[in-house]
């Protein structure tokens, strides 16, 4: 399949297709351009040739020589551009050649006047043209054009794929090669291939790198406060108070029993009247609770980590913190069990990590989901329905007119375009999942869906009708974009993601060769019975 093929051969290919289409369009405007040319040659020929046996004929006519008339219209029917020819007189038809076709629409007519009498009109001379002839030379020049155009097409479809698989094809894949070589904690950095300096390559190449180096500091980072959490749980007593991490030790009641001075650096605060117990310093209190009574109970539990977010007392803020919770036992019959919790403020961490996996997983512009995040919870949502023997919906929605947004108004305009278009496709329902897969092309990923396909029928009405309504741009610009949506049901249009994907782009494109900004179903799989 060519969806599944590398970039510049989905370009040529594309571009081969469109081609084919003009080409094809082109020839049916040759051919008819031609058609009219040589028709309008013919008919002023074959007026010609009436006005030189117009003579003649009016002879015949005069004197109603049979014999005459007949050489007179067999002798026009031999002209290549006569398909046959008739004299008629006042009183009706007289003599016809083999040829002619009493009742074609094309037939031409001229009057035969008197010889003597200019005035007086004898008869007319009807000319049947040689429609045949015509077609076929019109449809050799239309050929000619075609074959052309086909080749134009092939030349242009090859150069635009040498150039991107040149230009971005292999720069990717060999940019892609020494990422895969990279291992997790090496301070190794990607080069710019030449020529990518300043343009979208050099760019990702410095995002790497950018990203790498965040990684490499996390990473670091985390083995410090692994190797930190060791020491200290193995020598706590003896420097409790000097710790760098906060520590409290906890009764069985959750009360504070005692802190150390990080703790209180860390909590804002050196009094504990307030918040006297461990759960009302953290945001998550009641699951706090839950968790501290579980791990009481659980005989096989001594260490648990965890990141809770830290309530401070000064400001109110809160502050993401890792915590280390133990076992801590303060009697020979063990019958008494303190908790020691060690905590570090792991905030600047942690919103890091959250902001890197956001845009991991999701459209910078739009804040969706992007491709690679929607591909997996697609992939999610088949394996649900395998499991409760349901169905998955997908729809495929392309933007109508968005094109010319991008070319007229520019890619700012076509941002705000799309950006009001995810926040339209925002709030669709329950066990909806909406990505941008690209471009102007959106999947909304959809559970349960019902055997009837009613609830994927009312989405995609719901898409077209928040979609058609106009996008303010600026105070000067207001446009109409539309879309058109294919849509595939898992597992009656396919047994794998391509395979769905393909029959709801299908469908979709149905749609625009049908007129646009509706909807339509794709096409059942081989496979299903």
């Amino acid at each position: 399949m060519v969806l599944n093929q590398k970039l510049y051969v989905k370009v040529a290919f594309a571009i081969g297709i469109g081609a084919f289409v003009g080409a094809l369009i082109a020839s049916l405007y040759f051919y008819l351009d031609a058609k009219q040319r040589w028709t309008e040659s013919a008919r002023e020929q074959i007026k010609q040739l009436a006005l030189t046996v117009e003579k003649t004929a009016s002879v015949a006519l005069y004197v109603q020589d049979a014999e005459l008339a007949k050489e007179i219209v067999e002798g026009l029917e031999v002209n290549d551009l006569v398909a046959g020819a008739m004299l008629v007189s006042e009183k009706g038809s007289w003599v016809g050649s083999k040829g002619f076709d009493e009742g074609s629409i094309f037939i031409l007519e001229f009057d035969i006047r008197h010889p003597f009498f200019g005035d007086e009109v004898l008869g007319r001379l009807q000319l049947l043209p040689n429609m045949a002839l015509i077609d076929e030379r019109a449809t050799s020049g239309a050929i000619s054009q075609a074959w052309v155009l086909a080749i134009q097409a092939l030349a242009i479809a090859v150069l635009v794929s040498i150039l991107v698989n040149k230009t971005l094809t292999s720069p990717l894949n060999m940019l892609t090669g020494k990422v895969e070589q990279i291992r997790p904690g090496t301070n190794a950095i990607l080069s710019i291939p030449k020529g990518h300096e300043k343009d979208e390559i050099g760019s990702l190449v410095t995002g790497i790198n950018t990203l790498i180096s965040n990684l490499n500091a996390s990473i670091a980072q985390e083995r410090e406060l692994r190797e930190k959490t060791e020491q200290l749980e193995r020598k706590f007593r003896l420097i409790f108070e000097k710790a760098s991490a906060g520590i409290c030790l906890v009764d069985s009641n959750n009360v504070l029993v005692e802190v150390n001075e990080a703790f209180i650096q860390l909590s804002g605060s050196q009094s504990r009247q307030s918040r006297n117990t461990l759960v009302e310093w953290f945001e998550e209190q009641t699951e706090l609770a839950a968790f501290l009574i579980a791990f009481r109970d659980d005989p096989f539990a001594n260490h648990v980590e965890m990141e809770l977010q830290l309530r401070t007392v000064d400001s109110d803020i809160l502050k993401w913190v890792h915590c280390l919770f133990s076992k801590v036992q303060v009697s020979e019959d063990e019958t008494e069990i303190v908790l020691e919790v060690m905590m570090y403020d792991v905030t600047e961490r942690t919103y890091r990590e959250r902001m890197i996996r956001f845009e991991a997983e999701h459209d910078m512009l739009t804040h969706l989901k992007n491709r690679r995040a929607g591909e997996q919870i697609l992939k999610e949502m088949m394996r649900r329905a395998d499991q409760s023997n349901g169905l998955m919906g997908l729809l495929l929605v392309d933007l109508d007119r968005f094109k010319p947004v991008n070319d007229i108004y520019g890619h700012e305009a076509g941002d705000t375009v799309l950006k009001v278009v995810a926040e339209r496709l925002d709030g669709l329902g329950e066990d909806v999942m909406v990505s941008r897969w690209g471009g102007d092309e959106f999947v909304i990923g959809v559970g349960n869906v019902d055997k009837d396909n009613a609830r994927l029928r009312k989405l995609a009405k719901t898409v077209l009708s928040r979609l058609a309504r106009p996008i303010i741009v600026n105070d000067i610009l207001e446009c109409d974009i539309g879309a058109s949506i294919g849509i595939a049901v898992y597992p009656q249009h396919g047994r794998t993601l391509e395979e769905i994907l393909e029959s709801a782009d299908i469908a979709m494109y149905e749609v625009k060769e049908h007129g646009r900004g509706n909807f339509r179903f794709g096409h059942l799989s081989s496979g299903v019975a």
